[in-house]
């Protein structure tokens, strides 16, 4: 299931539009403004919009992303006090909106236990919101700073003291990449390793960059497909991967809209 990162400019229902105009099934984008905490409510109009544009798109899978300003294992209580109101607001955001598939950046702290940190996060998170339909894919990180998720190893740890019915993982090919696992010449070792250590069928979502920083760089640069580090070989195989034909694979290449469609179509060019 083909999809990208679209522009919501004039309202979150004009991301069907793009949808349909560069005919994937699933698109992904901010349900709030991604720069600033304050948030608005949403309107009745504006749900009732929404809801009308997804039955009339092509659309089948909606995709948000949590801001990145959303740091639950924040050094500052502050901030991270913040991002557990946020994390509650866009939970409850999704489910107006009937959107099932949230995306986190697990976050970055000096904190010396960032998993058991980002465990009280979620419980409070969890005390004052129902997720109901809604899951949350914890994305792979390229292990720059002090990212939690900078591996498979650290990812099944969080994965095995959050509740295993509402996590996921969204991976993301340049992060993988650049964290150290050799996608581009180890294709079958690394998702076994995956497999292995966490499962395949807890991949909820895909996004799918080119890396313009080198294998195990630690370092996180997206590129367009096929012009990085990764290659189009590698893009070719999971394209062709019947193991995850029907889980959404989502562009962030840069200068998204402008190259957007040149970038999906590349990637269509390469099934079969």
């Amino acid at each position: 299931m083909l999809g990208a990162t679209v522009p919501t400019i004039g309202g979150i229902k004009n991301a069907f539009k793009w949808g349909d105009e560069w005919n994937v099934k699933a698109v992904q984008f901010y349900l709030t403004l991604s720069r600033r905490w304050d948030v608005s409510d949403i309107t009745d109009g504006e749900v009732e919009a929404f809801k009308e544009a997804w039955n009339n798109s092509g659309v089948e899978e909606v995709v948000a992303h949590i801001p990145y300003l959303v740091n639950l294992i924040s050094d500052n209580n502050r901030t991270r006090k913040k991002s557990i109101s946020r994390m509650i607001l866009e939970i409850e955001r999704a489910k107006i909106l009937g959107v099932n598939i949230l995306v986190l950046h697990p976050g970055s702290s000096a904190y010396p236990d960032k998993i058991a940190r980002l465990k009280d996060s979620f419980d409070e998170v969890l005390t004052e919101t129902d997720p109901g339909e809604v899951k949350i894919m914890i994305e792979t990180m390229a292990g720059q700073g002090n990212v939690l998720g900078r591996n498979f190893d650290e990812l099944a740890e969080i994965l095995s003291v959050l509740r295993k019915d509402l996590f996921g993982v969204c991976f993301d090919s340049a992060h993988v990449f650049e964290s150290g696992y050799d996608l581009k010449n180890n294709y079958e070792d690394v998702f076994e390793d995956f497999s292995e250590l966490i499962s395949l069928e807890k991949i909820g979502t895909f996004h799918l960059n080119d890396s313009r920083t080198s294998f195990n760089s630690k370092k996180d640069r997206h590129e367009e497909i096929g012009k990085g580090e990764l290659g189009l070989d590698f893009f070719k195989k999971i394209m062709n991967d019947e193991r995850f034909k029907n889980i959404p694979k989502i562009i962030e290449t840069p200068k998204m809209g402008e190259r957007s469609l040149h970038n999906l179509n590349l990637l269509r060019s390469l099934i079969g």
